[in-house]
């Protein structure tokens, strides 16, 4: 296998695993955007958990139990609307980031790969030339 067929065989490679990098940032890109779209509808919806308000028509124990136990529903909802989903889309964007720089580490690869096949060529071919001239003296001289 001659050295530009090995430097195609790797700029073939590089880009399979570029194409992979590129569905993998797709995949977590719709995952971040779905998060984000979760979170603002729980962000939305939590507010029914205060709904209705109990106003001054119902009071005693368990009135402030339930009320209390309905402070509590909210505030925890509240933190992972807020915090958790947050959480996660920084884990995503992190990862994200990871493979975007995987990806471009694999590009400059890729064209430094295609330029030593480009050298590669021309010094075949000028190889290839010359022995094509030197058989052809041979010839002449012979």
């Amino acid at each position: 296998m001659s050295l530009s067929n090995v430097l195609f065989s790797i700029q073939r490679s590089i880009s399979s695993q570029s194409n992979d990098l590129d569905e993998k940032i797709d995949r977590l890109t719709q995952a971040k955007s779905d998060i984000s779209r979760e979170q603002d509808l729980l962000l939305q919806e939590i507010k029914k958990i205060k709904q209705p308000d109990l106003g001054r028509e119902w009071t005693g124990n368990r009135a402030d139990n339930f009320d209390h136990e309905r402070e509590d529903a909210y505030s925890v909802m509240q933190k992972i609307g807020q915090t958790d989903y947050s959480s996660y889309q920084r884990l995503i964007e992190g990862k994200i980031n990871m493979l975007e720089m995987e990806r471009t580490v694999l590009n400059v690869t890729r064209a430094l790969a295609y330029e030593a096949g480009q050298l590669v060529d021309k010094g075949e071919d000028a190889v290839d030339e010359l022995a094509d001239r030197i058989s052809d003296l041979k010839r002449r001289l012979f």
